[in-house]
């Protein structure tokens, strides 16, 4: 068996950089160099795939005018929704969809596109196919977290959204996907206005255990 070296230095700047990383949501008013984002898709590209079938894209839109028309259909969506709804569950509803539309005032939001095969298990039994897709959707966040951080090493903020989601179908109109691409993040970037407080996290004891038992 190899043994790899540990080189504690590199850990300490790979520890840095997730703990310190920061889902930022004000953004100043400065654009977003091209060129820094190619450099931090340069790294992306090596994120692990299912066979490096390399299952997703990222589009980049920097046009207000397209930001401006995603965030009035969000805002359209979160009132239909909430007319489903009724007293204390509407108004909660709405609390929380406040926080959908920010994306727009970024300098830039990339839209996470995923897809998969299941036509890779011809014949397969469903749960087998599911799994496959599976992979390939983890493989997709995999490839938004190395993005996120690769971004934040460059001095810029972003955050992972889901909550645009709620009109998927106008996001993939509106930038002209087709299947079996799927959007499946929508990620404001930007210069960060500031530094957001540090958020309560878990000991390790609640997400990380050995077994049998240590």
């Amino acid at each position: 068996m190899i043994a790899i070296p540990m080189d504690q230095k590199t850990f300490s700047i790979f520890r840095d950089l997730v703990t310190s990383r920061r889902s930022v949501r004000k953004f100043a008013p400065r654009p977003v160099d091209p060129g820094i984002v190619k450099s931090v898709m340069e790294a992306v590209r090596f994120s692990p795939s299912p066979t490096n079938r390399q299952c997703f894209r990222f589009i980049a839109v920097q046009d207000p005018l397209i930001l401006q028309s995603l965030k009035i259909d969000v805002i359209r969506k979160i009132d239909e929704i909430s007319e489903t709804l009724e007293g204390e569950s509407s108004q909660a509803f709405r609390e929380y969809a406040k926080w959908f539309t920010f994306f727009e005032q970024a300098p830039l939001v990339v839209f996470g596109l995923f897809r998969t095969f299941v036509s890779r298990l011809p014949g397969g039994r469903k749960s087998e196919r599911r799994l496959e897709g599976l992979a390939e959707i983890q493989a997709f966040g995999g490839a938004v977290h190395a993005m996120l951080l690769g971004l934040y090493a460059m001095g810029l903020g972003s955050c992972w959204m889901s909550g645009p989601l709620v009109t998927v179908t106008q996001i993939e109109e509106l930038l002209h996907i087709e299947r079996p691409w799927q959007v499946g993040a929508v990620i404001p970037v930007g210069w960060p206005e500031s530094s957001p407080p540090v958020p309560k996290k878990p000991g390790i004891d609640a997400f990380f255990g050995w077994f049998p038992a240590c």
